[in-house]
């Protein structure tokens, strides 16, 4: 069976004979394991190449959305859960819940506020004209991926000088943020380097997904996930936050 370079169509050279043998292409000059998936532009397409040499098109679209899976089920199979367990626990011990983000992730908490919302608990986004006082029996959720966030720093510390419970979602635990935080909810990225991070263009390499995104999918997630198991906590199901929906518009 011959195997064909992706990039430049030259046949490859199988160095070995396992199915863990390595492919070579003598004219790019790069070598791709054989029983793994090589992923190289093609034209503004990708073309897939695995172990059996069968070869099929597809847009990025696949390639980006695998990735953002994969970094979803990674995360799963080791997420903290006695650290969402105090999470939880530190929302429904809490008069009001606030929220801080940046960017995107403002975006994301104001979803997870307002589902907050339609469970009754009362919940406001850090910052907004309409924010009222934090005092110490609030708590204060932060969603940094560094976890270096200047703004979101001072925050956290104002928040604790005033006795308010601090919780930080991050991919950095050992950020300035994480070390003043009382709760740390530690999410990863996954190395995935040798397979579905990257793709070649005129010998230039090219990150598929960004590691924000990667993060931004991850939290939305991770934020409806939490409340699902708010929801059973206190005994709620879908009719009671259709009943606290905003209503003019229907």
């Amino acid at each position: 069976m011959t195997f064909i370079c992706t990039k430049c169509k030259h046949p490859l050279e199988i160095l070995g004979l396992s199915e863990s043998s390595y492919l070579k292409c003598n004219k790019c000059n790069i070598i791709i394991k054989k029983n793994e998936i090589d992923y190289n532009l093609d034209h503004n397409n990708i073309k897939y190449m695995d172990a059996t040499g069968y070869n099929e098109k597809f847009h990025l679209i696949s390639v980006s959305i695998k990735k953002i899976l994969n970094n979803l089920n990674y995360n799963n199979k080791y997420l903290e859960l006695n650290t969402i367990g105090e999470l939880i626990e530190i929302i429904l011990s809490s008069d009001r819940i606030f929220l801080s983000g940046s960017g995107r992730l403002k975006l994301i908490c104001s979803a997870f506020c307002m589902r907050l919302v339609h469970l009754n608990l009362e919940s406001y986004m850090l910052n907004e004209y309409t924010s009222p006082l934090i005092n110490e029996k609030d708590c204060l959720i932060v969603v940094s991926k560094s976890g270096e966030t200047v703004v979101d720093l001072v925050n956290v510390e104002n928040a604790n000088a005033m006795g308010c419970k601090t919780s930080l979602l991050t991919f950095n635990p050992n950020s300035k943020i994480a070390k003043v935080s009382s709760t740390v909810l530690n999410l990863k990225k996954i190395d995935d380097s040798n397979n579905l991070s990257y793709i070649y263009k005129n010998s230039n390499q090219l990150e598929i997904t960004s590691e924000d995104t990667l993060f931004e999918t991850l939290i939305s997630i991770i934020l409806d996930g939490i409340i699902a198991e708010i929801m059973i906590k206190i005994c709620k199901h879908e009719i009671d936050l259709k009943n606290r929906h905003f209503n003019l518009e229907q």
